[in-house]
């Protein structure tokens, strides 16, 4: 796949791909992202993808002098031609091991080519190694650096783009420059070994997604959302701090939007298929198959407003929703939408509830998996049950065949699919919980197991997809729920134990991270 590809999302992916494919205040009524109609924008590679790998650009440095002579700097002298000779094999050298993967950065990044910047005795980069950089600079997430030749080049670097950098190994040099760089504002990363590096890879390319989150939200109310009053409603500060941006459109944006595509004969079409593969996958379905066409002509119009507005992550409060009577005007959810967009690495949220969807980001980014969100019950002070009818099916991996599902449907008269899962019958028992609190400077998460699910046995209505967790030591899930008094409610979670990695991740975002165990 081609780095256009990989770094923006494409339109058709998000129209079509399914379970078998893998400001300042609160925001209130009227305050919304300008109307489209029809939403016919810019491309929607205008957007990064969710899933974008982390662009690595690596850079040597290294000194070659203007001349020959000795000192306390230079004990092993040779002409200023050997030098650049020596300075040359250092560097092929160095971009072989690079290209071999000697250094491992991981499946999820992507390497530019390397470059040499050279300097003489005066320990200033030249502005022409700066103008050749440049290019590579704006397309890359992080810099790669071996500082050969002082300690002050890898700091400019750093400092003249303003991007996090990494140096490998620990020493006198790497020490020395990621200290100075922590005190004067930049980021410099030292990594031991390759394992060190993979992972703090992983934990950059983790930021960058959450860094790079437009989240699109009808509404015509606005936050505090009714059902869900803890999520984040401090959307300047949470733009301004962390990058992401809520992006408010009003209900007559998506009403306008779902009529265009309910009466387009081509989407009606291509959403009848798309129900054709999602019931022959299905162990069973409840809903007629119209009702399952309905839910996904709903999945492209959000799609479609998402690409209008440049957005890559969806939320919408679903009481507002159910009382504005469009879902049943169009006999839709917004359960199955949560789910396939999950299954692509898109956070998409019930409630409107921000703190649940940045959880979400954070535990699907880190853990290259969909995820599972619903209301937290406490059941007999032992266990906590997450229960809403938004699982993901790809809960093993994006790139890992899906977990067996069902066709549920919401309402007693039959409409409103939704995706039902027995998480019980997964191998993997470990499960990670997170939830960012309200003011989006801390995060909640349970390092535990699960113990049961439930909902797969019965054609139930409403939210009825729960799985049943503990903290895996204390099994102590009453602590855990009391700290929920701080953070708020809903809580998301991914199999497999992602507790350390939630950790450092926070350390290089600032925020703290709370496990409870």
């Amino acid at each position: 796949m081609g780095r256009s590809e990989e770094v923006k999302m494409k339109r058709r992916d998000l129209l079509t791909a399914g379970m078998t494919s893998a400001a300042a205040g609160a925001v209130r009524a009227g305050q919304h992202a300008p109307v489209c109609d029809p939403c016919t924008p810019a491309p929607f590679p205008a957007v990064a993808s969710p899933m974008a790998r982390l662009r690595v650009k690596p850079i040597m440095t290294n000194m070659i002098h203007s001349g020959v002579w000795e000192g306390p700097c230079r004990f092993n002298v040779v002409t200023v031609a050997q030098e650049r000779e020596t300075v040359k094999r250092s560097y092929e050298g160095w971009s072989q091991a690079l290209r071999k993967g000697q250094f491992s950065f991981g499946a999820g990044a992507e390497l530019l080519e390397p470059s040499l910047v050279t300097f003489n005795e005066d320990f200033t980069i030249p502005p022409a190694a700066f103008a050749a950089l440049e290019r590579d600079a704006r397309e890359s997430d992080v810099f790669f650096i071996a500082p050969s030749g002082s300690s002050n080049a890898a700091f400019d670097l750093v400092q003249r783009f303003h991007k996090p950098g990494i140096l490998f190994g620990l020493s006198c040099r790497t020490v020395d420059v990621a200290a100075y760089a922590k005190s004067q504002g930049e980021e410099m990363l030292v990594v031991e070994d390759s394992d060190e590096l993979r992972l703090t890879a992983d934990l950059l390319r983790a930021r960058k997604h959450f860094r790079e989150t437009r989240v699109l939200f009808p509404t015509n109310r606005g936050f505090p959302s009714v059902a869900s009053l803890t999520g984040i409603t401090d959307l300047e500060d949470l733009e301004a701090r962390l990058g992401v941006k809520v992006i408010p459109i009003p209900y007559k944006a998506l009403a306008d939007s779902m009529e265009r595509t309910l009466g387009d004969a081509a989407a009606r079409r291509e959403a009848a298929a798309e129900a054709d593969t999602l019931m022959r996958g299905a162990a069973q379905t409840y809903p007629e198959r119209d009702y399952v066409v309905r839910s996904l002509l709903f999945k492209r119009t959000v799609a479609g407003l998402m690409e209008a507005h440049t957005a890559n992550a969806f939320t919408i409060e679903c009481f507002e929703f159910c009382s504005s009577r469009l879902p049943e005007q169009w006999k839709i959810t917004p359960c199955l939408v949560h789910t396939l967009f999950k299954d692509r690495g898109i956070a998409s949220s019930c409630e409107g509830d921000m703190g649940a969807l940045l959880g979400m980001r954070l535990l699907m980014s880190l853990s290259g998996k969909s995820s599972h969100l619903g209301n937290m019950f406490l059941r007999d002070r032992k266990l906590v049950e997450i229960n809403h009818s938004a699982p993901g099916i790809r809960m093993n991996g994006f790139d890992q065949p899906g977990l067996p599902y069902k066709l549920g449907r919401f309402v007693q008269s039959g409409w409103g699919t939704k995706a039902v899962v027995d998480f019980s019958r997964n191998t993997e028992k470990r499960v990670t919980v997170a939830r960012m609190h309200p003011d989006a400077r801390q995060v909640l998460v349970m390092q535990g197991e699960l113990v049961r699910s439930s909902g797969w046995d019965k054609d139930e209505l409403g939210c009825s997809v729960a799985a049943f967790v503990r903290p895996s030591k204390t099994g102590d899930s009453e602590a855990f729920v009391r700290r929920q008094l701080e953070y708020g409610n809903h809580l998301v979670w991914v199999y497999g134990d992602y507790a350390d990695r939630m950790r450092r991740l926070g350390a290089l975002m600032d925020l703290k991270v709370e496990v409870i165990a």
